[in-house]
């Protein structure tokens, strides 16, 4: 039996639908798996899609298939060309799909650990222990942070363009319009520690925005994060 995308989309799981999910344009039943109730699997992949690059980059692989009914096949659809990415990116991406998912996630947790780190460390030398080492920290911190949460806005305007077509999205935008403000902030601090390196040292008047604006670093990049976990986990949003 073939299936095409909207057919195959109906059978998410959800109130009391069959649950298929396509992996190398076979179709699969997966409706009675412990595994899929409710059509969703580990909080995370919904039934009644194509499945093919999740499974790849799952730990248990594809052998798990093995044991699951196959009920059809996938009529493959040419998929759309993603907005503003010349050719020769967009068909490298579609013969290795491992970038078209995995750059993003691998780059974006290191901005998010420097700018948490560093008002932590800055709190500790205000109000707890005045080490000189913490200052030095908090400097090549952000150093590695710019490079990283450059790298890490630039994967992640790739990834939306290429996986959600350039779609406008609330999540994305808002994490987006964060991500920017808190390189507009860092680079503001990156830039104040290179012409004055002990500015946090003793801070007057309208000195005091730097620390400010690395203590608010932290909640910026929580913000950050939470949006991300909430498109990798979507069922997160109705708890």
């Amino acid at each position: 039996m073939e299936i095409d995308k909207d057919a195959l989309a109906q059978n998410d799981g959800k109130e009391g639908r069959k649950a298929y999910v396509a992996v190398d344009k076979k179709v699969y039943d997966v409706t009675g798996s412990r595994l899929w109730k409710n059509g969703m699997h580990m909080n995370r992949h919904q039934a009644g899609a194509d499945l093919t690059e999740a499974i790849a980059a799952s730990p248990h692989g594809k052998s798990v298939l093995e044991k699951i009914e196959e009920t059809g096949t996938l009529i493959k659809e040419k998929a759309a060309k993603p907005p503003f990415v010349p050719d020769w990116l967009n068909q490298f991406l579609e013969d290795h799909p491992f970038f078209k998912r995995h750059p993003h996630p691998m780059v974006v947790h290191f901005p998010m650990a420097f700018f948490i780190t560093a008002p932590l460390f800055l709190a500790w030398y205000y109000w707890i222990t005045p080490l000189h080492g913490l200052l030095d920290a908090i400097f090549y911190l952000y150093i590695l942070g710019t490079l990283s949460l450059l790298a890490a806005i630039g994967t992640g305007l790739l990834t939306w363009m290429v996986n959600y077509l350039g779609k406008p999205n609330p999540l994305i935008l808002r994490k987006a319009i964060f991500s920017f403000i808190l390189l507009f902030f860092d680079l503001i601090v990156l830039m104040a520690l290179i012409k004055k390196p002990d500015i946090l040292q003793n801070p007057s008047g309208g000195e005091w925005i730097i620390p400010i604006l690395i203590f608010l670093g932290l909640p910026l990049a929580a913000i950050i994060g939470e949006h991300g976990g909430r498109l990798v986990f979507p069922v997160l949003k109705n708890k």
